[in-house]
């Protein structure tokens, strides 16, 4: 089976930046399949390409190479990464995006890639896309051990989120992502989300839990568990961040029936 590598970036295709990382990973290692997963995330928007990556990573077949390069301090004092927890191999900045990769796999191994001969030469500071994580990821697809790249890494960085919280008869939590038809991602899991709970955003309540965005006329709102296994809020057919003027980090409250 070929080597497949995925690619998060926010490089978009209009550019040819991303045809220039195609470039370098296929000039390294031909047999490679390369898969965009998303080329469209808002620019050094770190928290949408980490939710990405989450939402889809575990569906690859193992051995997959994930590369996530949305990286605002490029050129900067961060370090460039590669992750291998037991399954998967992952490469991109230390700066936070790998966070849900850490924290579902605490004793995943990460390696520094601060061999300059696993790089590009002369690279670019301002490109590392291209001249360090396309490069790197490539010559991993040939079989370079970890150890080869750089030292490992025991502190890697991880995004701070935020946390359901109680208070009183109310749990309380925060729109974590908008996705592109408008609806609101919650932090509030399932398991906290009863099928007759009160839910509470903008000033609007919707009673009670729906299977599908079809149980309620369309242009009506409806709460639901999502995909990912948290609670998310939609209009049948509309933008639900239009329609309650939601930010990302607005509340989302449960009222919890006795």
């Amino acid at each position: 089976m070929r080597q497949i590598i995925t690619l998060i970036t926010d490089f978009r295709t209009t550019d040819g930046y991303m045809g220039a990382v195609y470039g370098v990973l296929k000039s390294i290692n031909r047999e490679i399949e390369i898969l965009t997963v998303a080329s469209t995330i808002p620019p050094a928007d770190i928290r949408k390409a980490s939710r990405a990556l989450q939402n889809c990573y575990r569906f690859y077949p193992a051995g997959t190479l994930h590369m996530v390069v949305v990286d605002p301090t490029v050129g900067s004092g961060r370090r460039a990464m590669i992750i291998d927890d037991g399954r998967y191999l992952f490469v991109g900045p230390d700066n936070g995006v790998f966070t849900p990769i850490i924290i579902a796999e605490p004793d995943c191994v990460c390696h520094q890639i601060a061999n300059p001969k696993y790089r590009l030469a002369p690279g670019l500071e301002t490109f590392h896309g291209r001249d360090l994580f396309a490069a790197a990821a490539a010559y991993l697809s040939l079989g370079i051990p970890l150890d080869e790249f750089g030292p490992g890494i025991d502190d890697p960085v991880l995004l701070e989120g935020p946390v359901p919280e109680r208070l009183g008869d109310e749990i309380i939590g925060q729109v974590i992502d908008i996705d592109a038809f408008g609806n609101l991602v919650s932090n509030l899991p399932a398991e906290l989300v009863a099928s007759d709970s009160i839910i509470m955003t903008g000033g609007h309540t919707i009673k009670g839990l729906c299977d599908c965005y079809a149980a309620v006329p369309e242009k009506q709102p409806l709460a639901y568990i999502g995909s990912t296994g948290l609670l998310e809020i939609a209009i049948n057919k509309g933008n639900a961040a239009n329609y309650f003027g939601t930010l990302i980090f607005d509340e989302i409250k449960i009222k919890i029936s006795e």
